[in-house]
């Protein structure tokens, strides 16, 4: 599903002022690491409510614990990266591993960093829940749990929370390792859960 425009619909982007390390491009859509230390890129719009669908699809991605998911302001990439307790929820394309606050509290069965994987996410504002799925896969790798339904899901911190990217200095990072975000500018790979805006607005 996609929003035409004018249709009062005008989707995020990533946000220049928050590159660490990275460097923006597709309409700043795309972050790209420019280095192998530590950065990232967030979103220009936090938001505590409302329910939103989007997509990341990674470009290229050799850091181990590269984050892709969402984040407070107060948080920051090498909390995201290194499991530092606070409010972000994300998964390390190196590993597979769901991680939530901190933790890593499950897995998507290994590796999911290779090109052109879609990293689907639904982000539920009002009951501070968030879910993400590899592909066409179950949500967070488990059959039973469902963002339509409010089943399942992570609970973070209440908190503003936006999408966020962040690069890991650890394993074998590689400038140029980007992500896209298609937070509702084109047509999304996957169905949008019941329920839920497609797309991230400013």
């Amino acid at each position: 599903m996609t929003y035409v425009s004018g249709a009062g619909f005008a989707p995020t982007t990533f946000d220049p002022a928050t590159l660490s390390n990275a460097s923006l491009s597709n309409g700043n859509r795309t972050a790209s690491r420019s280095n192998t230390n530590t950065g990232g890129a967030t979103s220009t719009s936090y938001k505590s409510a409302g329910k939103h669908y989007w997509e990341y699809v990674v470009g290229a991605s050799h850091g181990g614990t590269d984050f892709v998911g969402i984040m407070a302001a107060s948080y920051g990439y090498f909390l995201a990266i290194n499991g530092n307790t606070g409010p972000g929820a994300g998964v390390w394309l190196g590993g597979g591993q769901i991680v939530n606050n901190g933790g890593t509290i499950g897995s998507f069965g290994g590796a999911v960093n290779a090109p052109g994987t879609v990293i689907r996410n639904a982000f539920d504002g009002g009951n501070g829940k968030f879910w993400q799925a590899i592909n066409a896969g179950a949500w967070e790798n488990n059959g039973t749990y469902d963002p339509a339904t409010n089943a399942g899901g992570r609970t973070y911190p209440t908190a503003a929370m936006a999408p966020a990217v962040a690069f890991s200095q650890y394993g074998s990072p590689v400038a140029g390792d980007n992500f896209t975000a298609n937070f509702g500018a084109s047509a999304f790979v996957y169905a949008v859960p019941t329920g839920f805006t497609a797309g991230w607005p400013q």
